[in-house]
């Protein structure tokens, strides 16, 4: 099967960048095109204001500074990768940034661009710690209607 569309999730970890390592070397063989996504993920804690005793009122996690600094932070990441994909022999990236869950961000970003392929790194958490906080991977290749490959960066003994 030939790719000709794929979106690889970025956050700058390294099972990430494995994975983008992975996207990098695979997409010109397909002559394909990459995107990479990063999901800015705020907190779900939402409150009307918050109340230090030491300092006073803090803004509420949700507010816009709060978002602006994480979208911040996803723009680095993005450049980042896209400078790694340039570096690799000149391949072209498209960036994505996103905010929500990156669970279903992830899949919308795929259907909206028509992937055929999506890439994502993974650190290989065990059942217990899975079943606890979660999995964007496994989350993922459950609900995908498209192929997706896990890339588990090696682990350093």
């Amino acid at each position: 099967m030939v790719f000709k569309t794929l979106l690889v999730a970025y956050d700058g970890s390294e099972f990430s960048q494995e994975a983008l390592r992975t996207a990098i070397a695979n997409a010109p063989l397909w002559d394909a095109t990459l995107h990479a996504i990063y999901v800015v993920n705020p907190p779900r804690y939402y409150a009307s204001t918050i109340v230090d005793p030491q300092i006073g009122v803090v803004e509420p996690p949700r507010s816009e500074h709060w978002i602006g600094m994480l979208e911040r932070e996803a723009e680095e990441m993005l450049a980042e990768a896209a400078e790694i994909a340039k570096d690799a022999g000149g391949v072209e990236m498209i960036p994505h940034m996103v905010i929500g869950d990156p669970r279903d961000e992830i899949l919308e970003t795929a259907k909206e661009i028509g992937a055929d392929l999506i890439i994502l790194g993974s650190e290989g958490k065990g059942r217990t710690k899975r079943f606890l906080l979660g999995s964007v991977s496994t989350s993922v290749v459950t609900e995908s209607p498209i192929a997706t490959l896990i890339i588990h960066a090696p682990r350093k003994e």
